[in-house]
């Protein structure tokens, strides 16, 4: 588990020294400087796969996004800095959210998110209520940048869920980047660790931009924890695939 949150450190660590080395010679040289290829300004910027950068969209713009046809998002820029968000999914989830985008510099935003409302609902009034919120710093530009956030969240159900518990807090730490690596392409890359229950997940994979304001994104989610029952540390894993879409209405 940690020689895994060493190598994601190693990736983001390596990409936004990338990033700093690219801006300073870009404003050192700018005469010189000769892109490979015409980018695309990147339409998602305010998440990655899973977790959320500190970006959020502008006053009035809308988002719309799908993961692997079970969960769907909406959003909508309040302010230039302030964004409210509804997910929904197949399985009853109905959270409301709100996030602030706090900006410190150009390339150096902080944010902050909280969440309320229903994880779960299935037959026989099984539902599961949560709450929680999200503390995320981003170092880069909207193209290319790296992000370190912590969640503390809040669940209780009316069914046994975890350790016969109904009800339980989950912690979590994570880090994500992306990078543009052709006109519409780019990589993603993501760990997450939720430190109280040895639970280690992340995704990994490509986004590609379609008509400027679409993008569709293609990944894998590992998902690996240590078993409790025993005695000695013994990593199980598994991986699921993601398929995601997501488009910006633009209303400027």
């Amino acid at each position: 588990m940690r020689r895994i949150l060493i190598f994601f450190l190693f990736i983001c660590f390596i990409n936004y020294y990338a990033i700093a080395q690219d801006n300073d010679y870009v404003i050192s040289t700018p005469s010189k400087i000769e892109s490979p290829f015409t980018p695309i300004p990147n339409p998602d910027f305010t998440n990655y796969f899973l977790t959320s950068s500190a970006f959020t969209l502008k006053s009035r713009d809308i988002r719309i996004s799908g993961t692997d046809i079970i969960f769907a998002k909406g959003s909508y820029g309040l302010t230039n800095n302030t964004m409210a968000s509804l997910s929904i999914s197949l399985v009853g989830t109905l959270i409301g959210s709100i996030k602030q985008q706090i900006n410190v510099n150009e390339n150096l935003k902080m944010g902050v998110s909280v969440s309320i409302g229903q994880l779960l609902s299935v037959p026989q009034d099984s539902v599961v209520f949560f709450a929680g919120g999200q503390a995320m710093v981003t170092l880069g530009d909207i193209q290319n940048n790296v992000t370190f956030g912590t969640g503390f969240y809040y669940a209780k159900s009316t069914f046994n869920l975890i350790n016969e518990e109904r009800e339980f807090f989950l912690n979590n730490a994570y880090i994500a980047t992306q990078k543009q690596i052709g006109r519409r392409v780019y990589i993603i890359a993501e760990g997450i660790y939720f430190w109280n229950y040895n639970v280690f997940s992340g995704a990994a994979g490509i986004k590609i931009i379609i008509k400027e304001h679409m993008a569709l994104g293609f990944g894998i989610m590992p998902l690996g924890w240590i078993d409790p029952t025993i005695n000695s540390a013994n990593i199980e894993a598994s991986a699921i695939p993601i398929i995601t879409f997501r488009i910006i209405l633009d209303r400027h």
